[in-house]
């Protein structure tokens, strides 16, 4: 159950002598408050040598700190499952103790506050976590070699021995010595790369400015580097495999770019030395903002045709925005995390923008709304909580954002954003820090937007209707979601003094409470003439039903009206309009969302009514979502118009039109096979596989030729082709092809293609010891991505009767450290 916490203002009313009490409420948030500590690190020196057959790390790290208190006689560092060898203090050897979660140093004397110290810890450890050795134990030698971190959230903790919270912040310098035939990156400048002892070289980085723990960084392995600079003159280091240099130009193809949009946008110089970006093998997530380093999975490594199914712009931009927003100012908890993932969302959607053009990025907006209601069905959590999940954190706060412009306006947003930054420049911050700048720059009171948008959970929801009168055209709204105290605004007294529901309190016979749980924005309303010209009004909508009226006075003829065009406010709207008026809103709407938004609003229509109208949509439509959609209302139809849309779907430039012919087609018509089998060649790989599995189905006897048309296609991620056609051979009795699939499944390969030949194993319904061993070996895996997937698979064969003894006799005969057992006993039991 979660907490809810009730403030409570007394509100003194000067016509009676009775006090109400008004409320704000809010769900607790277990991490609101940053986490204690009693010395503040002012810097950190981190020397490592690694033996990496063993995923063995040997370090020592000395910490420069001043006490915050006026005495400290003990501190405790964070630091899992390290063996701590010494610890020197100011010069001296100190006392200490050590458990499984960290090390407590005894100070003797104590230390004074605003004294500077430094403490020495020398130890050593074997991380499960946050530094990763990737491909040392591959029998084949097959894999890449490397060694990378990763620390958010607080994960830098099991290979190194800090105060491991973001309220802290520090400047670093960590110095390697490894294999002189590999590359080492790491946060800041490389002040120097040296040769060592036994062909090895020592490689030294240091930052100038602090940043918060989890963003420090490491990253080996062999790689070739393409060194630029920003127009503003940024150096970037963008590393790459020497043998992908064609893959490296597609990748990286914005990177400086995003840079000069950046400090235009925001108004504030990039604020680090340099920007280097470095692909990884087996990332388990997409990408990591670490300061001045971007780590990001090599799947982003990619060629021009599967830059059409994923791209890596999106993901590029937004790490980048990460070096202002999460690295420059950081949240000062985790309950605040929104002020760093919302505003990378945000600002990766603008640079996308750049790209894909404006409907590109209102159809991500509209995206956005749609998983932010998803999410709203399940709780009512805000964005600015710990516990809010992605969804929250990302789409949805980077639609608030954009709601904020919208309210404020373009300039006033950026000219407060630009002041935020400045003003807490290398520091932390909660999200009472930006309401500040916004108040201290535009001089409005936005307490309403943040107890709304981002105190608070919920949207509201919508009814609308409208009537024409005389010379006006007139808007019914009602707020009809549920009122809660954990949506919208508080109640409160209406200064209009409208009635607004029931109420114990009354003045003059006319009710003057608003109930808890309305929202307040100002929403435009459009009113469309059959003469090509238009009328516009914006009103606050706040009570729970608002009129709206818009002139008319020369009596035109409406042809449509719109409700908050171009999708501005997170919302559901009720809104039932006629056949003719959706007609002439998909034709003429100025923007996407709304021609969209009527075609949609057709899906429960007769094909007879919609048909002809959808040919003329299509011919006067460039943006893949409207043709989608139509394609999801015609995909069914036998009709020869909508077979003809169908076909211009196949041939359609946008490759996610295609994929929506393949994802609502059912069944492929004798008369369109022809069609279909031209997207076995499609530049998209994962048209060819939708294309074959589909083909497969509805013209098996073409089986052998569709595989001769797609063999020798690779693909990516995770040779996603050629295991689709190593998947359909074995089906049609290969044994060969059978073998390679059970091989692509061992530790030899990036987890992607694991975990593509294990899925495609199972559907053949193959087991053998040797998939079983590899099954295992993946579920002791660090990336969730892999040991989720074999974990998965192996249950499916163990809930068989016929390889259950197999699986238990197996696992059985093994001996296992204690977490292996644990991980083996939530699948074989």
């Amino acid at each position: 159950m979660r907490k809810i916490v009730t403030l409570a203002l007394i509100a003194l009313c000067s016509f009676t002598i009775t006090a109400q009490v008004k409320t704000r409420t809010y769900i607790v948030d277990p991490l609101l408050a940053p986490r204690e500590h009693n010395l503040d690190y002012t810097h950190m020196k981190l020397e490592l040598d690694f033996e990496p057959a063993k995923g063995l790390v040997k370090g020592k790290a000395t910490h420069n700190f001043k006490p915050l208190r006026q005495k400290v006689d003990s501190t405790f560092l964070d630091g899992i499952k390290m063996t701590f060898k010494k610890i020197m203090v100011n010069g001296k050897e100190a006392k200490f103790r050590s458990d499984s979660l960290g090390l407590t140093v005894y100070f003797s004397p104590a230390l004074a506050w605003e004294t500077s110290n430094t403490m020495e810890i020398t130890y050593e450890c074997n991380p499960r976590r946050g530094l990763y050795f990737i491909g040392w134990n591959d029998p084949l030698n097959l894999s890449r070699k490397q060694i990378w971190s990763q620390g958010q959230g607080i994960d830098n903790r099991h290979w190194i021995p800090m105060f491991d919270e973001m309220n802290d912040k520090m400047t670093t310098e960590i110095v390697v010595s490894f294999d002189k035939d590999y590359k080492v990156l790491s946060n800041g400048t490389k002040l120097a790369e040296k040769p060592g002892p036994n062909n090895t070289k020592a490689w030294q980085y240091r930052m100038k400015n602090p940043h918060s723990p989890y963003l420090i960084m490491l990253a080996i392995g062999k790689y070739e580097i393409d060194e630029r600079k920003s127009a503003s003159g940024v150096p970037m280091h963008l590393y790459y495999y020497p043998e992908m240099k064609d893959r490296e130009k597609v990748t990286y193809q914005y990177s400086e770019k995003m840079i000069d949009f950046f400090e235009k946008e925001i108004g504030v110089k990039y604020g680090w030395e340099s920007y280097s970006q470095i692909p990884v093998q087996d990332f388990m997530y997409g990408a990591m903002e670490n300061t001045t380093a971007t780590v990001f999975g090599d799947f982003f490594l990619m060629d021009d045709r599967a830059a059409l199914d994923r791209y890596y712009i999106g993901v590029n931009a937004h790490e980048l925005a990460h070096q202002w927003f999460g690295d420059l100012v950081t949240a000062r908890s985790d309950a605040h995390h929104w002020l760093q993932e919302s505003f990378a969302t945000y600002y990766n959607q603008m640079y996308e923008r750049e790209v894909n053009g404006m409907d590109y990025f209102n159809y991500q907006r509209r995206d956005a709304q749609a998983k932010a209601l998803d999410e709203s069905t399940r709780n009512k959590l805000p964005v600015a909580h710990s516990e809010s999940g992605g969804t929250r954190h990302y789409p949805q706060g980077a639609f608030v954002l954009n709601m904020l412009k919208y309210v404020t306006g373009r300039e006033a947003y950026n000219k407060s954003i630009k002041y935020y930054l400045e003003k807490n420049k290398y520091g932390n911050v909660d999200s009472h820090d930006m309401l500040l700048a916004f108040e201290d720059v535009t001089g409005m009171s936005l307490d309403w937007f943040w107890e709304e948008w981002i105190y608070k959970g919920g949207q509201p929801e919508y009814t609308v209707s409208y009537s024409e009168k005389e010379g006006v055209t007139e808007f019914n709204v009602s707020q009809v979601q549920e009122l809660s105290e954990l949506t919208g605004l508080p109640s409160s007294s209406d200064k209009s003094g409208n009635s607004v529901g029931s109420d114990p309190f009354v003045k003059g016979g006319v009710s003057t409470y608003r109930p808890a749980g309305l929202f307040k924005m100002p929403i435009w309303f459009e009113v469309y003439y059959t003469d090509g010209s238009s009328d516009r009004v914006q009103a606050w909508i706040e009570r729970q039903t608002e009129n709206v009226k818009v002139p008319n006075p020369s009596k035109k003829r409406v042809d449509f009206v719109l409700f908050d065009p171009n999708n501005e406010v997170m919302k559901t709207v009720n809104f039932d309009k006629t056949m003719g008026m959706l007609r002439s809103q998909a034709l003429k709407a100025p923007n996407m969302l709304d021609r969209l938004d009527a075609v949609i609003a057709m899906r429960d229509m007769s094909m007879e009514a919609k048909r002809g109208l959808f040919a003329q949509v299509w011919t006067k439509e460039t943006f893949q979502a409207l043709k989608s959609e139509i394609i999801s209302q015609v995909a069914n139809d036998n009709d020869a118009n909508s077979k003809e849309l169908i076909r211009r779907g196949i041939e359609d430039k946008e490759v996610l039109v295609r994929k929506a012919v393949l994802a609502n087609v059912k069944k492929i018509a004798p008369d369109m096979v022809a069609d279909f089998e031209k997207l076995l060649k499609d530049p998209s790989y994962e048209v060819i596989i939708s294309t074959i599995d589909k083909l497969s189905i509805d013209n098996p006897s073409k089986m052998a030729s569709y595989l001769e048309t797609i063999k020798g296609v690779t693909g990516m991620p995770g040779k996603n082709v050629e295991v689709k056609w190593l998947e359909m051979s074995a089906a049609a009795g290969d044994k060969a092809a059978l073998d390679k699939l059970v091989a692509y499944t061992s530790n030899s390969y990036e987890f992607r293609t694991r975990v593509n030949a294990m899925w495609a194993l199972k559907r053949l319904d193959h087991f053998d010891d040797k998939l079983m061993d590899n099954l295992l070996s993946a579920m002791m895996y660090t990336n969730g991505r892999l040991a989720g997937p074999a974990s998965d698979v192996l249950g499916h064969f163990y809930g068989h009767n016929e390889h259950k003894r197999q699986i238990a006799d197996y696992v059985s005969s093994k001996k296992w450290e204690p977490w292996q057992a644990e991980v083996i006993k939530k699948v074989v039991n």
